[in-house]
């Protein structure tokens, strides 16, 4: 089994998943495997000074992923529909 990276262990430790369940994308609520098809990402790029805590990070399927990647959907937005999905589903 492969290393997890370090954002994606704080992730799944922050909502009590493993990478083997299901969850959903936190913009379009696609339910997938954690590992297929949903994908971690930074909210504010560590390129950008962006961090490994909760905060910036945010569970996303790979078309919602590549949407933020090309900026479609802004760091801002994704901040806000994070915060929102923190407060429903964060430490159960």
């Amino acid at each position: 089994m492969k290393k997890l990276p370090k954002h994606v262990k704080v992730y799944l430790n922050y909502f009590q998943i493993g990478e083997q369940d299901t969850w959903q994308c936190e913009v379009c609520g696609r339910v997938c495997p954690i590992n297929n098809g949903l994908q971690i990402h930074h909210i504010k790029y560590r390129s950008r000074l962006g961090d490994d805590n909760i905060g910036n990070l945010c569970c996303l399927c790979v078309k919602c992923h590549t949407e933020a990647h090309n900026e479609i959907l802004k760091e801002n937005e994704l901040t806000e529909i994070h915060l929102k999905f923190m407060e429903l589903y964060g430490t159960r």
